[in-house]
């Protein structure tokens, strides 16, 4: 077939994939392959659409389909990494994303994800050093330097962070997932304020996104200090290695155990009662369905 017959076609699965059409975009794609069942990036795309649709499996498949066909295929990386890391299969997925990073070691998105794994693992030095990596490929993408931000705010990087920040809104004053992570970098500064600001401009600008309102509602509890009272020790154990932190809390289990109780039973009421006057305020009643 005419090659640019094929480039039309697949500009058509892209173009309807990027107006969220995804069933569409599955029926052009499945068409597509029918027609060129040798092409990588038609499994490529057909297992982009699904992880944009949240199909997991089904992306996990045809990105693999694609890797089949050529090892060194871009868009079967991406999804694979993708997949992997909205799973949480954190081992998986960062083995994914290293042996991607040695095929394209200048493509921005593999960083991106590798930096989020090391932060979930609380690693949040290394994070740092691939969000730098990142922003020397990509200095002024604005969602990459609203990840450093966040990043260095764990690691009690105050100035940076709020230079990082400002620096992501100008460059992008308009994407709700850049307002999502400055929210967290705010927060993670204790600027409460700031941080209720931007995460009300996430909700703004995509108001069907159910992880923006529930960090939304999250953060509309921590407006108040007795809950952030509760938050506080979560907080300073967070920001030190997991065995340390575990053995802090059994000592202060078996040495102070009856003043744990007391907090712990603090700690959950401090949360609901915030909870429901969020809820009262927020949906005009005491409780709301998740």
């Amino acid at each position: 077939m005419d090659q640019n017959v094929q480039f039309a076609q697949f500009e058509r699965i892209v173009q309807l994939m990027e107006w969220q059409r995804y069933q569409e975009a599955i029926r052009e794609a499945e068409s597509y392959l029918r027609d060129y069942p040798e092409d990588a990036d038609g499994y490529g795309i057909l297992s982009k659409i699904y992880y944009l649709a949240d199909d997991y499996e089904k992306a996990m498949n045809w990105s693999m389909e694609a890797l089949k066909i050529d090892p060194e295929n871009a868009l079967g990386w991406e999804v694979r990494a993708g997949t992997l890391y909205v799973q949480e299969k954190w081992k998986e997925a960062l083995a994914a994303v290293e042996e991607a990073m040695a095929i394209y070691p200048e493509e921005g998105y593999f960083y991106l994800v590798a930096g989020n794994i090391y932060n979930q693992k609380g690693k949040h030095a290394k994070a740092k050093e691939m969000f730098q990596t990142l922003l020397s490929l990509e200095p002024h993408e604005a969602l990459y330097l609203a990840n450093y931000s966040y990043t260095v705010s764990l690691l009690g990087e105050k100035e940076i962070s709020r230079e990082a920040e400002q620096q992501a809104l100008e460059n992008n004053p308009n994407d709700p997932e850049v307002f999502m992570y400055v929210a967290w970098a705010a927060d993670q500064r204790g600027d409460y304020e700031s941080a209720l600001r931007y995460m009300e401009n996430a909700v703004r600008l995509d108001p069907g996104r159910p992880q923006f309102r529930t960090e939304y509602l999250l953060i509309l509890q921590k407006q108040f200090k007795v809950y952030r009272f509760f938050l506080a020790p979560a907080k300073i154990l967070a920001g030190i290695k997991p065995i340390y932190a575990l053995l802090i809390w059994f000592i202060a289990w078996f040495v102070f155990k009856p003043l744990v109780v007391v907090f712990l039973v603090l700690y959950i009421a401090a949360h609901w009662i915030t909870k429901m006057i969020v809820n009262l305020k927020v949906f005009g009643k005491l409780f709301v369905k998740a």
